[in-house]
């Protein structure tokens, strides 16, 4: 009996620790095309066209509707403008360090728990 009591608590305790999945792709047959749109010159930075195109795959019940406000939009937008002494970023210094360095830094942190 002490066995199956113990079995059980940790299954528990093993379904209930946090885990992080970086980045899993979804499957091919679950992705939404998107459709094949008009290729213009754009001031927006790669990294943010890639985290919309992204963002776009996902179902809509984890989609917020805050942001589909068109005053709302407007307002972020407006928000977004360039001030004095500002300029846009084309080059981020974040996005020359190597993923595997910052995957292994959490690791070494304890917030990923290695396997």
């Amino acid at each position: 009996m002490n066995r199956i009591i113990i079995a059980l608590a940790a299954v528990c305790v093993c379904s209930v620790s946090a885990q992080v999945y970086l980045n899993q792709p979804i499957a091919l047959a679950l992705q939404q095309q998107p459709a094949p749109a008009v290729r213009e010159a754009s001031l927006a930075h790669p990294a943010v066209v890639e985290n919309a195109l992204h963002e776009a795959q996902y179902p809509d019940q984890f989609r917020n509707n805050f942001y589909k406000n068109p005053h709302i939009a407007e307002a972020l937008a407006k928000h977004s403008w360039f001030g004095d002494k500002e300029m846009p970023v084309f080059e981020r210094e974040a996005d020359k360090i190597p993923r595997d360095r910052i995957v292994k830094i959490f690791k070494n942190a304890g917030f990923v728990r290695r396997r």
